[in-house]
């Protein structure tokens, strides 16, 4: 995977969507692939980094959904 230089918002946010949906199996590798272009943070792998990542933007509505898919 390539590093991006320059962060925006928007694609910060979109890379923890897609590393959330990623996680409670909403979508897959090949999925995010069909669509061309996609980001994912470094970790996005780590159920903590993403659940800190939407408590710092107070979505605790995807908190509770990453709380209830751990095992």
């Amino acid at each position: 995977m390539e590093k991006v230089e320059i962060l925006t918002d928007e694609i910060v946010h979109q890379s923890y969507t897609n590393a959330f949906d990623l996680l409670i199996g909403n979508i897959d590798f090949d999925k995010l692939s069909e669509q061309g272009e996609f980001y994912l943070p470094e970790d996005y792998d780590d159920e903590s980094i993403i659940l800190q990542y939407f408590e710092d933007i107070e979505d605790y509505e995807t908190c509770i959904k990453i709380r209830d898919n751990e095992k």
